[in-house]
């Protein structure tokens, strides 16, 4: 077998293992495996409707219980990030959700491979029911997934700055001899 033919035969075997990983990855889990690329994202779930069992926002965007109590149900939100794997990440993301006072975590899924990490988290977000102009055009809510967004992109430039100060963490060492020569 001469080497163009081997590579032929290599390039035709990567690409179907890449179709077996996509086709598994569609399967279990498809949004969870992170991929090359810095990325966040922030998305409404359009079918906002009351959930057996789930919760009710109250008074002040405070989180309550049952069906009949008048209360409006909480927007699902679906929140993701993409990038590097490093110390202190999941700290991040943690104040990034935390960033948004009215949200309650649900669910969250997270994956590393190669070094790449990837969450993705869905969250309850009530609605401030006590401004009615505000929640008739929904501009609270729109100002919670702005903050959400924010939080999300500062997680990705906090990267940098972990990747410059993790060039200069080690303590510079002096001999007794360099000393004396100053």
């Amino acid at each position: 077998m001469d080497k163009a033919a081997l590579l032929g035969e290599v390039v035709r075997h990567v690409r179907e293992l890449r179709g077996k990983a996509s086709e598994a990855a569609e399967g279990v889990g498809a949004g969870v495996i992170p991929g090359e690329g810095d990325e966040v994202g922030v998305e409404e779930e359009e079918d906002n409707r009351w959930r057996p069992g789930g919760r009710r926002c109250g008074a002040g965007g405070l989180l309550g219980t049952g069906a009949a109590d008048g209360r409006l149900p909480p927007r699902r939100v679906r929140k993701w990030v993409c990038c590097a794997d490093r110390p202190g990440l999941m700290a991040d993301l943690g104040r990034a959700v935390r960033s948004v006072g009215n949200a309650r975590p649900v669910r969250a899924e997270i994956a590393t491979v190669g070094g790449r990490t990837r969450g993705v988290v869905e969250l309850d977000v009530c609605r401030d029911d006590d401004d009615v102009a505000a929640a008739a055009t929904d501009k609270g809510g729109a100002v919670a997934l702005s903050t959400l967004r924010a939080a999300l992109r500062a997680v990705l430039l906090n990267r940098e700055d972990h990747l410059a100060a993790a060039e200069g963490y080690k303590r510079p060492r002096f001999s007794a001899q360099i000393a004396k020569v100053q």
